[in-house]
């Protein structure tokens, strides 16, 4: 089928390529680090997102994150300030499931829409010292400062073909533009396998990529948001329920705390759930058996089911983890501040 599918990619590409020409880019006055990925999806560059601008924090800056908001249920014509440095602003309707999972995770502004400049503009009420671009690598209009590119050592490039044949959205030698590169669920493979994709970036970008794992684990119950002792769901039986780009990133996190998984229930990437869908699975749990999903999956299934069934539903919360080199890669944030 990707062979059919390659006068498409090639079609794809192209546009990309012209967009990019003549796409004329804005500096802003203050710094700009992108974070985004070459492949379509599954990359977990939301946690990176989220981690990069804790560090910021720390830092005792401001930063301000700027997303598109994808697949939003209501798009507005303009930006929308999904949370300033106290509180959120919005709601999932209008924000998109990954932004408004990032304003429950990270207390500073977060503003979404498709003109990043113009969400630019309105972040100056908030006096940022530093833009994150979540999404940002191939996004043309802003220039930035620092180009963080997240890769999957489940899923590193496909079958290196361009969408729709493959999963790249650009050429591998588009590594070269890259400032950092970090290879993620590097605990998910063999030191083999990851030793031969570290060659494989270094050989294409001339950079040595840093490692980081999920890690950080804790699991809440959806009704009331308490967190609870891990032995506590030892003996019980997951099942598994979620719609994101990576399915396999959290089922590895889940065998990796030891869980057994009894079934799976994953839907497609931003996956916007029905009152029928979770009812059904609810149906089927045996006395001993759990649902566990995401945090994003949670803000969108909690809405549509009765407190009768939280109570059967937990979320597995995880952050960034580096193997190593953490140092340097918050060296690199310190340098460009």
């Amino acid at each position: 089928m990707r062979f059919f599918l390659y006068p498409l990619a090639v079609i794809y590409n192209f546009i990309s390529e012209l967009n990019r020409k003549f796409t004329k880019s804005v500096k802003l006055d203050k710094t700009v680090i992108s974070v985004g990925n070459i492949t379509w999806g599954g990359s977990a560059k939301t946690p990176v997102v989220v981690e990069v601008a804790k560090y910021i924090l720390s830092l005792q800056k401001t930063p301000v994150i700027l997303s598109r908001g994808y697949r939003r249920r209501i798009v507005t014509k303009g930006s929308v300030v999904v949370r300033d440095k106290d509180k959120i602003l919005s709601n999932l309707d209008m924000s998109g499931d990954e932004p408004y999972m990032m304003s429950q995770k990270i207390n500073c502004p977060i503003i979404i829409g498709s003109d990043r400049v113009e969400s630019a503009e309105i972040a100056k009420q908030f006096n940022p010292d530093v833009f994150v671009l979540d999404d940002g690598f191939q996004h043309w209009k802003l220039k930035r400062n620092l180009d963080i590119v997240c890769i999957n050592a489940l899923n590193p490039f496909g079958n290196k073909m361009i969408i729709p044949a493959g999963i790249l959205r650009e050429h591998l030698t588009a590594l070269k533009r890259a400032d950092v590169i970090i290879i993620t669920n590097s605990d998910f493979v063999s030191k083999q396998q990851l030793d031969k994709l570290d060659n494989q970036i270094y050989n294409i970008s001339g950079r040595k990529a840093f490692h980081v794992t999920y890690g950080n684990f804790k699991i809440k119950n959806i009704a009331d948001g308490s967190f609870i002792d891990l032995d506590l769901v030892k003996n019980k039986n997951i099942v598994m329920v979620c719609g994101i780009g990576s399915p396999n990133n959290f089922k590895n996190s889940i065998n990796k705390l030891g869980l057994k998984i009894k079934k799976e229930f994953i839907f497609r990437d931003h996956y916007e759930y029905f009152t029928n869908d979770i009812e059904n699975i609810y149906k089927k749990l045996a006395d001993d058996d759990i649902i566990l999903t995401t945090e994003k999956d949670e803000i969108k299934i909690k809405d549509v089911i009765n407190d009768n069934i939280k109570k059967k539903i937990f979320v597995l919360s995880t952050e960034i983890v580096f193997d190593s080199n953490r140092e340097k890669f918050e060296q690199k944030i310190r340098e460009i501040l």
